[in-house]
């Protein structure tokens, strides 16, 4: 838990990154009081789609996990539109009323969104921790998924049509190979769990990997509009590290693919081994999700 837990400050190096990149393009810096509470939500909500996908993987999360991280995306969602009321009304965080939160939620409430999602999360955690109510667990990665989604087309509206579906299904793909790669940390134990789960999150991760390179590039095609403008704005300087984050990423998965998979096919993987491998590539994770919520409060 630890280790997950760690990823936050990797993405804050992220955020900072994107807010060094688009004071370099002249954008307005990104690392403001609305994105610090928007990366641990993000980083809740990417557990908890790779936690509801367990299963697919032969392996059952913890209740009490899905639970407390919950309620963490819970609370750190209600804190992110608090913070966006505040930022959009043009005072402190401190100094906004009540009045003045709803009135900017009526326009449009995507964290609120997220939170409702989160909440559900928490009374999934508790009518199964309490009463051994049986809903699949599947039911928490939607939930995840959902808000999510929400948050991230709000972000991201762009001018074109196709751009909420672009997004939608880069947020999706980069949660669920996140998500899943940090929820196999907390669950698996073992040899023997982690040569049956490890071969399969592979062979998904690429066509998710695929997806989110793709809808990606795709994206940045639509928002930038010019090559000229991955150099002259602070859009284009975060697109462009992102992309670097995300090559050097995809590289350590595919080393991995060929090393880490094999030797945990074979038994020979030790479960210290494998949190040491999962441990740089989450690090490199979340420094690439934190360039990401830079890059979703930054104007094109």
């Amino acid at each position: 838990m630890l280790l997950v837990v760690a990823c936050v400050p990797m993405m804050v190096v992220g955020l900072v990154a994107a807010a060094v990149l688009g004071a370099a393009g002249d954008s307005a810096d990104p690392a403001g009081a609305t994105a610090l509470p928007a990366v641990a939500a993000l980083a809740a909500a990417t557990l908890l789609v790779g936690l509801g996908g367990m299963p697919t993987l032969g392996t059952e999360p913890s209740p009490t996990a899905i639970g407390v991280t919950g309620g963490v995306w819970a609370a750190a969602s209600l804190v992110a539109a608090w913070a966006r009321a505040a930022d959009q009304v043009g005072t402190g965080i401190g100094d906004i009323g009540v009045g003045q939160f709803s009135e900017v939620m009526s326009h449009g409430a995507p964290d609120l969104v997220a939170a409702v999602c989160a909440l559900a999360v928490v009374g999934w955690a508790c009518a199964h921790l309490l009463t051994g109510a049986v809903v699949p667990v599947q039911v928490v990665a939607m939930l995840g998924g959902v808000g999510l989604v929400a948050v991230a087309i709000s972000a991201h509206p762009g001018t074109h049509a196709v751009m909420p579906v672009l997004v939608a299904a880069h947020a999706l793909a980069a949660a669920w190979w996140c998500g899943t790669l940090a929820a196999l940390v907390l669950t698996v134990r073992g040899r023997s769990g982690w040569a049956r789960s490890l071969p399969r999150f592979s062979e998904l991760a690429l066509w998710a990997v695929l997806l989110l390179v793709l809808s990606g590039m795709a994206s940045a095609v639509i928002e930038l509009g010019s090559v000229t403008a991955l150099a002259t704005t602070g859009y284009g300087l975060i697109v462009v590290g992102k992309s670097v984050g995300l090559c050097g990423l995809v590289a350590l998965a595919a080393r991995h693919r060929i090393t880490w998979v094999p030797a945990a096919v074979r038994h020979k993987s030790t479960q210290t081994q494998a949190i040491r491998r999962a441990a740089i590539q989450l690090a490199m994770m979340a420094v690439v999700l934190g360039l990401a919520v830079g890059l979703s409060v930054t104007a094109p």
